[in-house]
């Protein structure tokens, strides 16, 4: 059977997203959940890694190596409106 690191790095990475982002969409908030949530994702971007070294066919590799840079762009920007929304108050 051959392993697909491209899939295990996609399905890892959704999951760790979605139960990252669910967090905060929940009333009940455990930073043991966020932990969790947070290693999935690294699981995941480290299957990415290695079905990029491995040199597998598809394009579902990317998904993990860009979310990788996206997310913490995204923190980022969210960080920086929320500074201008507070200085304008």
């Amino acid at each position: 059977m051959k392993k697909r690191f491209s899939q295990y790095s996609l399905w890892l990475s959704l999951l760790g997203i979605v139960i990252g982002v669910g967090q905060y969409f929940t009333p009940i908030y455990s930073s043991n959940i966020l932990c969790i949530g947070i290693v999935i994702y690294l699981v995941g971007f480290l299957c990415g890694v290695i079905a990029f070294g491995k040199h597998e066919k598809g394009l579902m590799k990317y998904f993990s190596l860009t979310s990788f840079v996206v997310i913490p762009l995204l923190i980022m920007l969210g960080m920086l409106f929320f500074a201008m929304n507070f200085s304008e108050s």
